[in-house]
């Protein structure tokens, strides 16, 4: 299963970079992640061990609210641009995601690309399992989500800094 959700950022990449890469604060700023639990932390903040929990609006019907929740090893690159994730627990156990930022040639803002790419150790989950409940039902659906409201977020300070 493969899924890639992209968004242009009209924002300094290092404030989209630090807001991703804080996923100790993503209760706070994302309204569809309920918690993030660091369970461990390397001394300079870039590697991290984290328990996600979040929730998938609409999922089958409106206004149904269906919990996840995962467990990460979150690696930050800076200098890359870059944010690693290896699910090590969960219904997505094995999942390796990958942020990246990129300066857009274009002048579009910050390219700002998730992937996603799970494989199973049991073939009969590959096929619809992975790719249409897990992927697109929910791994495309959240991530979607979180880019979307990263976009706000650093746009709107971006505004406000300019009006000042």
């Amino acid at each position: 299963m493969h899924t890639e959700n992209t968004v242009y950022i009209q924002g300094p990449k290092a404030r989209i970079f630090e807001l991703a890469c804080s996923t100790q604060n993503w209760p706070t700023i994302l309204p569809h992640y309920r918690r993030v639990d660091v369970l461990e932390q390397s001394e300079d903040g870039l590697r991290k061990v984290v328990e996600m929990a979040a929730v998938r609006d609409g999922f089958l019907r409106p206004g149904v609210k269906f919990p996840v929740q995962w467990r990460s090893v979150q690696i930050c690159e800076p200098r890359q641009g870059r944010i690693l994730f290896k699910h090590i627990g969960g219904i997505a156990t094995g999942m390796w995601v990958v942020w990246t930022l990129e300066d857009d040639p274009w002048g579009r803002g910050v390219r700002v690309t998730i992937g996603h790419d799970l494989t199973y150790p049991f073939d009969f989950l590959n096929g619809w399992f992975a790719r249409d409940v897990v992927g697109e039902g929910f791994v495309h659906a959240i991530a979607g989500r979180t880019l979307q409201t990263i976009k706000q977020l650093v746009e709107n300070e971006t505004r406000l800094m300019r009006a000042q």
